[in-house]
């Protein structure tokens, strides 16, 4: 996640009277904004002060909230707000739910209650490649030749960091790849490999994360299980949907 205001995101307040619609339009604040049609709070063109940003997002927030009658503000759709401070790092949601309740929380991936999509070449968002960081293992039945195309793809030059640590072993069996916090581009390496294995023979994870902070919306894990590829997007909040473990038949292939 990369903006120019470090806070995205909108929240729907249903339907207001006239005097609660006059209250909002008066409170004074600096990032935040309410719309009146359809009735709403949104993301303003902010002008930077010295007082902490989310300090003063959740401090707006909560006096737009106050300003609402009860009786409407709990018919209240909700939506959320988020914050990424990019000096820290920390990625924070302040979510308001059906009813107005609100909750924050900061984003922490989480692969046990990940969501799975199968991985056919299509286009997706990733980690900017000059700072993306591997990290796994892949196991493949190839030629032994194909550690050479391996390793000149990792060692290709285009990062921004130290390249880390790899390990590529070749034998009878196969070909097995070991990275640890390489600084390399997940795509192309993931095209030698799919290229190279024997049908069925690709087995392993690749996860690609960051070098730099801010970008936790498009961490992933790459998951190869008898052949078909697997792209698993962590849960950044606790309150994301359970694990969608992926089906037990096979994709089917297009003809």
């Amino acid at each position: 996640m990369r903006t120019h205001l470090g806070c995205t995101g909108r929240v729907e307040l249903g339907a207001l009277s006239e005097p609660t619609q006059r209250r909002l339009e008066e409170v004074e604040a600096n990032w935040l904004e309410f719309s009146p049609e359809p009735a709403s709070l949104e993301v303003r063109h902010v002008q930077p002060d010295d007082t902490p940003a989310l300090r003063e997002i959740t401090g707006e927030l909560l006096e737009f909230l106050n300003d609402i009658p009860d009786a409407e503000r709990a018919k209240i759709p909700g939506g959320a707000f988020y914050y990424l401070d990019e000096q820290s790092g920390q990625y924070v949601r302040l979510k308001v739910w059906r009813g107005g309740f609100l909750t924050v929380a900061w984003a922490r991936p989480d692969y046990s209650r990940a969501q799975w999509e199968p991985y056919q070449g299509q286009t997706l968002p990733l980690v900017f490649e000059p700072y993306q960081r591997l990290n796994g293992t892949v196991r493949l039945k190839a030629e032994p030749s194909v550690a050479n195309q391996i390793r000149a793809e990792v060692e290709r030059p285009g990062g921004l960091y130290p390249q880390g640590e790899y390990e590529i072993t070749s034998s009878t069996e196969g070909v097995e790849v070991t990275l640890r916090d390489v600084n390399a581009s997940v795509l192309p390496l993931l095209r030698i490999l799919q290229a190279a294995a024997e049908a069925g023979s690709l087995e392993g994870q690749i996860e690609v994360s960051s070098f730099r902070a801010g970008d936790l919306d498009d961490y992933g894990r790459f998951v190869f299980k008898a052949g078909e590829v697997w792209l698993v997007r962590p849960s950044l909040w606790s309150d994301a949907p359970e694990t969608q473990a992926p089906p037990k038949q096979p994709l089917e292939r297009a003809a």
